[in-house]
């Protein structure tokens, strides 16, 4: 898949900015690959808090997890560089989304990584899965269309 928007910032409806820790990094002096799957993933939960999905799970007792996860290195982070994480919804299904994720140095714009998550509908009473529901999928649909096409500013949320 060659999706020229998917290195570009402005093309995700949400971008989460925050500083890396001198923690994050490991004994090369970089960040250590783990960690990138935390900023992903601090981008995801506030995607979620901005399409209302933790009230919906406390309402129907249907949550969302992630299936499967990656992440392509490109380019190495280091403390105290400030990072811009994108998020954005690249596939919307019955059978669940495809969350891409895009890491930047935003001092330099240099994309650091590039990351995704297959993410499935469960009941949490059994977790049993449950066809992606529609609500969400609409919610997540009118986020993503609600915003201007390019160049836009993104939501941001600082961290």
């Amino acid at each position: 898949m060659n999706d020229p928007t998917r290195y570009r910032v402005e093309s995700y409806p949400l971008i989460v900015e925050q500083t890396v820790a001198w923690g994050d990094m490991d004994a090369h002096g970089h960040v250590n690959n783990v960690v990138y799957f935390r900023y992903m993933e601090n981008a995801r939960v506030e995607f979620y808090r901005q399409i209302g999905k933790y009230e919906f799970e406390k309402r129907t007792g249907v949550t969302l997890v992630v299936k499967s996860t990656g992440c392509r290195f490109v380019a190495p982070l280091s403390w105290p560089d400030r990072i811009a994480v994108g998020a954005r919804v690249a596939r919307l299904s019955d059978e669940g989304m495809l969350m891409q994720y895009l890491v930047v140095n935003a001092a330099s714009s240099q994309v650091a990584a590039l990351g995704e998550a297959e993410i499935v509908a469960l009941k949490v009473a059994d977790g049993t899965r449950i066809p992606f529901p529609q609500e969400l999928r609409d919610r997540i649909s009118e986020m993503q269309s609600t915003r201007p096409d390019p160049p836009r500013d993104p939501g941001k949320v600082i961290l």
